[in-house]
């Protein structure tokens, strides 16, 4: 008994981990997106001042 008690529980970890996982990579996404977001707007005040 205690062996499938053990074996769900490293079931249930590797699920968490995966999620985790998930969770992480989707805001580091995000951050980047957001980053490449705030340098185009940047570059394209910086054309459109020069433009003036």
């Amino acid at each position: 008994m205690n062996l499938l008690i053990a074996i769900a529980v490293f079931v249930v970890a590797i699920v968490v981990l995966v999620a985790l996982l998930k969770v992480a990579f989707n805001l580091i996404v995000v951050a980047i997106g957001v980053g490449l977001a705030v340098a185009a707007y940047f570059l394209a005040e910086k054309l459109i001042g020069q433009g003036r």
